[in-house]
């Protein structure tokens, strides 16, 4: 056995040496094209910059042994992959304006397989019981990936961010698995709280885009925590609900083999802004 685990990491680790000088260069103008896109200050250059970086990017994830190759120059690309290693996620936002924002990504399989996230869906009221595909994704960018053992299987948690608009952005935690070649987004695994008995698709954490917000896994306590949030009077455009923002207590989910559980106040206590524990980190 010993022999065997040695020999698959030795191959692993001869498939990327002989691959870096090669992934190298396309690195470089990647990173050049993915500073551009985000840095520029003019919309039209930052436009231009992905339109070149897109397509570069695909071709070389297309290329054989670029799963072994960690883009680390890459610095505003989010790369996520699970402590199995039998898939990656790449994803990235575009900036427009205050209001408009762009997201794309990839998910490459060990095997070679690769699955463009094409962003098609708008935000709507069912969105936490829907399942998408990578051809009808619901763009963010990804900033966790947990991964935890169901029925003596490996299953999938990605947790991602999108703005909204000039005023809201949203955090999700949402399953990733695959089935017949194909991979999808949500899957009825979180206790419903409005549907008694029923399961969603997916966790939702709405907030203004001012105020910092927490929906993550939390390794010291086990479980997926989330802010608890109000409505707070503040002047918007008549066509918009009222702002939301965290009162400083947490909801949260915990696995009990089954399903997620819901868990309603994870502390007994509230926290002012200044003073929630350094475990609890809020911007994610």
């Amino acid at each position: 056995m010993n022999r065997l685990f040695f020999a698959i990491v030795f191959t692993a680790f001869a498939i990327s040496v002989s691959c870096q000088p090669e992934f190298g260069e396309y690195e470089k103008k990647l990173a050049r094209y993915n500073d551009y896109f985000v840095n520029a200050d003019q919309w039209e250059h930052r436009k231009a910059a992905h339109d070149n970086f897109k397509p570069l990017f695909e071709s070389t994830l297309k290329k054989d042994s670029s799963f072994y190759y960690p883009f680390d120059s890459l610095k505003w690309i989010s790369k996520l992959i699970p402590p199995d290693s039998s898939f990656r996620v790449f994803s990235w936002q575009l900036t427009k304006s205050d209001s408009i924002n762009y997201y794309f990504g990839y998910l490459q399989k060990k095997d070679g397989r690769l699955y463009e996230l094409k962003d098609n869906k708008e935000f709507f009221s069912d969105l936490e019981y829907e399942v998408f595909t990578n051809d009808d994704w619901y763009g963010q960018l990804y900033y966790n990936l947990y991964s935890y053992r169901n029925r003596n299987k490996n299953e999938y948690i990605l947790f991602g961010y999108k703005r909204l608009n000039k005023y809201d952005k949203i955090k999700i935690a949402a399953p990733v698995f695959f089935e017949d070649g194909n991979v999808y987004f949500g899957k009825e695994v979180f206790q419903d709280t409005l549907r008694q008995g029923g399961l969603k698709n997916r966790v939702i954490l709405e907030t203004a885009n001012e105020a910092a917000s927490k929906l993550n896994y939390d390794e010291d306590l086990g479980i997926i925590i989330y802010d608890h949030t109000i409505i707070i009077p503040l002047k918007r455009p008549s066509w918009m609900h009222p702002p939301m923002v965290p009162d400083g207590s947490y909801h949260g989910y915990k696995w009990d083999g089954e399903k997620w559980k819901f868990i309603n106040k994870v502390f007994n206590q509230k926290y002012d802004k200044n003073s929630i524990p350094g475990r609890i980190k809020r911007n994610k």
